[in-house]
């Protein structure tokens, strides 16, 4: 009887999990997608001790002095220099950010 009781625990937090994840996803695609372009002024390393588990971070500057920090994969942590200039492009809570080469 448990075990039953635990594995419909477990499937109702997967589930959960998944549709929480669909509504997000949903309401970003609704969002209209805004491009600014910026400057790498600040990286650094989110690494939790004892983990493997890393996240990359980019703290860009825009023309109206505003600073923003954007998780980026580890591939293109590597990419970006501070000085970079660089496109954002947020939609709702989702970024994409592209090196500028000039």
């Amino acid at each position: 009887m448990g075990f039953w009781i635990l594995s419909a625990l477990v499937v109702g937090l997967i589930l959960s999990a998944i549709i929480g994840a669909d509504i997000t996803a949903r309401k970003n695609r609704k969002q209209p997608k805004i491009e600014r372009i910026g400057e790498v002024v600040d990286k650094r390393v989110n690494w939790t001790e004892g983990s493997s588990s890393k996240t990359f971070y980019i703290t860009c500057e825009f023309e109206n002095n505003e600073r923003k920090e954007i998780s980026v994969s580890d591939d293109k942590y590597g990419l970006f220099v501070v000085g970079d200039k660089i496109k954002v492009t947020s939609q709702g809570t989702w970024n994409w950010t592209e090196r500028i080469i000039t």
